[in-house]
């Protein structure tokens, strides 16, 4: 987005569906995400005049939002949904074969939602922006205020433990 067009509008305009898609992921609840959706804009739009310039409005965002789960997830917990679009993404770059049936493959589906919304959140947040929302390592980085190797590594060692948990229930 050009930092000359850069207004609250514009930006609202350009990122709401991605950051309330976050939200949904984050919360595993729609009503949870609407108010995460809701209180991230009223921040965004409490600290605009902060955002800097240069660098990508969208990381900003991210990060408020990220921040603002990780203040109410305690509340949030105990709801459980699953994360469709994550788990079929996960496997949609993870195969490298053709899946024989249809019903195995929507078990398989079905068995990894499960165990992606039993990470920790410190494990199924990089899940999530790397493979649903699609960031590179550098990003997540900057979204989630950690060092990339960090990122590397719960990335790493979060797709170990989905294995492991795969490989007991198959």
């Amino acid at each position: 987005m050009p930092t000359d067009t850069l207004n609250l509008e514009n930006l609202y305009q350009t990122y709401k569906n991605q950051i309330y898609t976050l939200c949904i992921k984050l919360t595993r609840s729609q009503m949870h995400a609407d108010d995460l959706f809701g209180t991230t804009w009223v921040k965004v739009a409490e600290k605009f005049a902060n955002i800097q310039k240069e660098k990508n409005p969208r990381n900003w965002i991210y990060t408020i939002c990220l921040n603002l789960y990780r203040k109410s997830a305690p509340k949030w917990q105990e709801i459980a949904i699953s994360d469709e679009d994550v788990a079929s993404e996960i496997i949609a770059k993870a195969q490298d074969a053709n899946v024989e049936d249809s019903m195995v493959e929507q078990e398989t589906i079905q068995q990894l939602q499960k165990a992606v919304s039993l990470l920790n959140d410190k494990y199924r947040i990089p899940i999530i922006l790397f493979y649903f929302r699609e960031l590179s390592y550098n990003e997540i980085s900057q979204i989630m205020k950690l060092p990339m190797s960090t990122v590397k590594f719960r990335l790493s060692y979060a797709k170990e433990l989905l294995k492991k948990e795969m490989e007991v229930l198959l």
